[in-house]
Formats: C-alpha cells, structure tokens, sequence
C-alpha cells in the first residue's frame, strides 16, 4: 500500500459518531493504487450518509488536502460532488465549506462552478458565499480573476461587500505585489463606509515590510 493510502486509510477509519457505521479498519490490499483508494473513498461517502459526520469539517479538509497533494483531483471531486445530494446543501453555510475545500485543493472552476449552482440548488447567495469564492480565487491563485468578480458580482447579485470581502482583495493585491492597488482599498472602504479592521492593516504592513518597502508602509497610517 502506498504513502498515500495509508494517510487516507488513517483518515477515512477515523473514529466516527456511535450512529454512523464505522469505515473499515483495514482494506485489502489491491494490485492497483487508484482502485484502493477508490474504495476507500466509496466508504468515506457512505459514512457520509450520517448527518453527524457531514457536520465533521475536519474529516473533509483533512480527506481533501492529503488527496490534492498526489494531485489525486478526480477523487477530491468525487467525495465534494457526492455532497449535494443531502439537504444541507440549501444551507449557504454548508455550499461554502463545499467552495472553500475546493479552493484548498487549487480547484478554482469547480467552487466557481458550485457558486454558480447554488441558486438551482435552493440555496441563497449572499455576501458569504460571495467572500468564498474570492477565498477560493485567492487559494487557488487565480489572482487576475479577483478584482474583476469584485468589481461585477455585487451589482448583478445585490450582494454588498463587507470588510471580509475588502480583506481578501487585499490579500490578493499583495500576494499580486501590486501594492499600490492594495493601498487604494483602503481609500474603496472609506468610500462606502468601511473602517479597516486589524486583518486589514497586518496584510499590507506584512507584503510592504516584506518587499523592503518600509517608508510606504508608512503611508498606511496617514
């Protein structure tokens, strides 16, 4: 059996709530790799019939990141996909989980994808959803996509943005090392009525202090 595995076996046979049935604790060793992990993700997917375990993010992040490091994608869509059919997926707050794991695991068009659904889905889209999927921008680092989501998606969605919302184009902006647009949000969140908050101030003090530009760093406090 691979590295990989038996990081997932070790991750799907975690101990789960009395009512769920538990994954097995041992898996039979397969002549090929991907069958054994496909059989480990069909039980993950059975356990998640229990209400109880869905409510477990921790299992999901964990399944999600070890499989986005061997670029095992496929299997990453298959568990998240498996999702919607519960009820919960009406609910923004699970829709977004569902979002920022597949911004974890660099898989951009499928959380932009499921933002997109979410009204078939019954499901509202509001300010949350909308700050996941710029996460999910900035997670998957598809920087160039931001500021125009930004700049569209509030005004044909009657969403207004927040100072989350604000923080994670900062973020991107820096990450970018397009500093100066960074520092022009503060201007943007003055202009609606925003007060940046102590996230705000760290990330551009960090990207100015990290790129040596000590004097404008400065400006931020003027």
């Amino acid at each position: 059996m691979s590295s990989l595995a038996r990081r997932l076996r070790g991750i799907f046979t975690s101990p789960l709530p009395a009512t769920t049935k538990t994954p097995a604790k041992t898996i039979k060793r397969s002549s090929s790799n991907n069958s054994t992990l496909k059989e480990m993700i069909d039980k993950f997917k059975k356990s998640s019939d229990s209400k109880r375990f869905r409510s477990r993010y921790g299992y999901y992040e964990k399944a999600v990141l070890t499989l986005a490091k061997a670029k095992k994608f496929s299997f990453i869509e298959d568990i998240l996909e498996h999702q919607k059919q519960y009820n919960e997926i009406s609910t923004e707050v699970f829709a977004v989980r569902l979002m920022t794991l597949y911004g974890k695991a660099g898989m951009f068009e499928h959380a932009h994808k499921l933002f997109d659904e979410l009204p078939k889905l019954n499901c509202e889209r509001t300010v949350m959803s909308f700050n996941a999927l710029l996460s999910a921008c900035v997670n998957s680092k598809k920087f160039d996509k931001i500021d125009g989501f930004f700049q569209e998606l509030p005004g044909n969605l009657g969403i207004v943005p927040d100072v989350v919302s604000y923080n994670i184009l900062v973020n991107a902006f820096c990450e970018m090392g397009s500093l100066d647009s960074a520092l022009s949000v503060l201007d943007e969140m003055e202009k609606v009525g925003l007060e940046p908050d102590l996230i705000t101030f760290n990330t551009l003090l960090n990207a100015f202090y990290h790129s040596g530009s000590y004097a404008d760093g400065e400006k931020i406090w003027d």
